[in-house]
């Protein structure tokens, strides 16, 4: 019995009596969730195995309470799937339970069952619509190449194998993996797409082309929905499950293509225990019932770009000369010779003329308001990080890197003026649209964050990234760039590759339906035209990104290099000291552990700090952390492991 307890040193099976009561009514079975007393209280167990013999002596072995239902919750293979993310991601197995069942509702499984479908077995598979024709996929599928066509062949076909769809510039994406999906359905198979906002226009869709087949997760519907949808799922009655990281757990009778989309967005990564994040689990699902995995992204995530190193996905790209003729046309604007302004006069005729042509005009503005690296307040100048380069973070009268952890007191005078005062480098999204609004003839909409509709064209959309879709709200004839430094400069290890995939879906958008890319207008602000992410997008080459990013942080041992694992620990500084002395004594010899770094707001008293680990072995430096961990349980030390950080690789 797994029990639904938090603690990492309760992360084991426990031991029930199977009460003369329920022999009576049916055989408790492996799967199966049951109410348990423990600690005092009534939690929620999973049956993981039922057998003869135990170690508990009779006196102290109690017994199981009821069962949630008759019917299997897990089954084996899941089981082992839910084990698996629980070793991947150091996680307890009773958390990643907790976080792929839902709850129960004894009224919804009344009315399947009147309905005819529930319990699972008695419904009918559910038939789908005839497949799309061969001869139109091949075609449209052309510039994809042989990857292209065995992917295609795989999904119509019952076949196996993980892939990285890489998509040309404004490509229809809604269109191709609802051909995908729609292929592997005729095929018998089911299919589970994860986006990362409820507003994507992909995952609308997938749900149309699916019809009743389909059930819907996005937006966290209600406990009562959410378990309804799950017996469909675990039923067979619905056959195609499309949603948020929520779903990433959903049940299917026979999955057939696991689709993770946009794979790089922060928005995949789980942000409590079990931490997972979503590609992983996609994959691997797909993996183990030799189904289909397929990471969809313009430029790949450190942990992605791992994989199609080592082989382990398949790249699934456009060739060279196809790239080339969809691209869109990118602008690298420096603004020198003009007064120090937040857009180029470059940048302001670009949108003067996208709106007066009567379409939309885009800017993408820094995350979270203002950007956070600083910059001189005299001349403009960056303040970096005097090891990595990377931007600098400050509080009270300490700077940092959250990068490679280096840390002092004290503000460095600008090297190039002697300058002792900095400012942020980008402007907040309100901020720029009210002087946007101020200069421009057209409306100006500041939309920030998920599922804030568009005004109709023409307009200027002032955007953040939680607001960037997978789709265009309409024609966009310009897009502009304007906080390019700031977003590359974050002290955070992933901005460069980060900014750059931002920077490529929205200026994507300039040449969906478009016949002549040429016409669409892009421009890119920046002071340093030489960085390699700002090459790439002018290049539009994200494979020359990783095989320049790669080169600067090998040496450094960072992702993709090796993996990583940040340790947050709450408390005080001498026992922050004592957590990170025996960190260092666990890890195995070669793995790298930087820090102590300050972090507010952990813990009740709101100190604590950071740890970055460096493995190249994942799994020994997770189990040689094992014991520390649960020796941190038993004491009350709130110590919270994070297996590949999004903002760290």
């Amino acid at each position: 019995m797994v029990v639904e307890v938090e603690p990492l040193h309760l992360d084991h099976p426990f031991d029930y009596a199977i009460p003369d009561a329920l022999h009576d009514q049916a055989e408790v079975c492996a799967g199966q969730r049951v109410m348990v007393g423990f600690a005092g209280r009534s939690v929620r167990g999973l049956v993981v195995e039922v057998g003869d013999d135990t170690d508990v002596p009779d006196a102290r072995l109690r017994e199981l309470r009821r069962r949630l239902g008759t019917h299997v919750w897990v089954r084996p293979d899941e089981l082992d799937v839910l084990r698996w993310a629980a070793e991947r991601f150091g996680a307890p197995l009773a958390d990643v339970i907790r976080h792929a069942l839902p709850a129960r509702n004894v009224e919804v499984e009344r009315r399947a069952e009147q309905a005819g479908w529930f319990p699972p077995g008695r419904a009918r598979r559910l038939r789908s619509d005839p497949p799309p024709d061969d001869a139109a996929l091949a075609q449209i599928w052309a510039p994809y190449g042989g990857a292209g066509r065995d992917l295609l062949a795989a999904v119509g076909g019952g076949g196996a194998g993980s892939y990285f769809l890489a998509p040309l510039p404004g490509e229809d994406l809604a269109a191709r993996l609802s051909e995908l999906a729609q292929a592997c359905l005729a095929a018998d198979r089911d299919v589970l797409v994860v986006v990362p906002d409820p507003g994507s226009p992909v995952a609308a869709a997938v749900l149309a082309a699916a019809g009743d087949l389909a059930v819907d997760l996005r937006a966290g519907p209600s406990p009562r929905v959410t378990y309804r949808r799950w017996l469909e799922a675990r039923c067979g009655q619905a056959r195609v499950v499309v949603g948020e990281r929520s779903a990433a757990f959903f049940p299917l009778e026979r999955l057939g293509l696991a689709v993770v989309l946009d794979e790089a967005n922060p928005a995949h990564k789980e942000r409590r225990s079990p931490r997972h994040h979503v590609r992983e689990v996609v994959l691997e699902r797909a993996r183990r019932v030799d189904g289909v995995g397929l990471a969809v992204g313009t430029v790949p995530s450190a942990v992605a770009q791992r994989l199609l190193d080592q082989r382990r996905l398949r790249l699934v790209g456009p060739g060279r000369p196809a790239q080339r003729a969809s691209r869109p046309r990118v602008v690298v604007d420096t603004g020198q010779g003009e007064a120090r302004a937040r857009l180029t006069r470059q940048a302001l005729r670009a949108l003067r003329e996208a709106t007066a042509a009567g379409a939309y005009a885009v800017v993408l503005a820094a995350r979270r308001g203002e950007g956070r690296a600083l910059v001189c307040a005299g001349c403009g100048e960056r303040t970096v990080c005097p090891s990595c380069a990377s931007s600098l973070a400050r509080a009270d009268r300490r700077v940092w890197c959250e990068g490679c952890g280096w840390q002092a007191r004290g503000l460095p005078r600008c090297a190039r003026c002697g300058h002792g005062e900095v400012v942020p480098l980008a402007a907040g999204a309100a901020r720029l649209g009210q002087e946007l609004a101020r200069s421009l003839p057209a409306p100006v909409a500041v939309l920030e964050g998920y599922g804030q509709p568009a005004p109709p064209p023409p307009a200027v959309l002032v955007l953040t990234r939680g607001s960037v879709l997978d789709a265009p709200p309409g024609r966009v004839d310009a897009v502009v760039l304007p906080d390019l430094d700031g977003a590359l400069r974050r002290p955070s290890l992933d901005a460069a590759e980060d900014t750059l995939r931002l920077a490529m879906a929205v200026a994507g958008w300039t040449v969906a339906g478009r016949r002549d890319p040429q016409q669409s207008q892009v421009v890119a602000q920046t002071r340093e035209p030489g960085h390699h992410a700002v090459q790439a997008l002018a290049g539009w080459l994200p494979e020359r990104f990783w095989q320049v990013e790669a080169e600067l942080r090998g040496p450094l041992r960072f992702p993709p290099a090796a993996h990583a694992l940040r340790l947050r620990v709450a408390g005080e500084p001498p026992a922050v000291t004592a957590v990170a002395a025996a960190v260092r004594t666990a890890v195995p010899a070669g793995d790298d552990v930087l820090g102590p770094v300050p972090e507010a707001g952990l813990g009740p008293s709101g100190a604590g700090a950071v740890l970055l680990i460096k493995a190249d072995d994942r799994v020994a430096t997770l189990a040689a952390l094992r014991p520390l961990r649960e020796t941190w349980s038993r004491e009350g030390v709130d110590a919270r492991l994070d297996v590949d950080p999004v903002d760290a690789g």
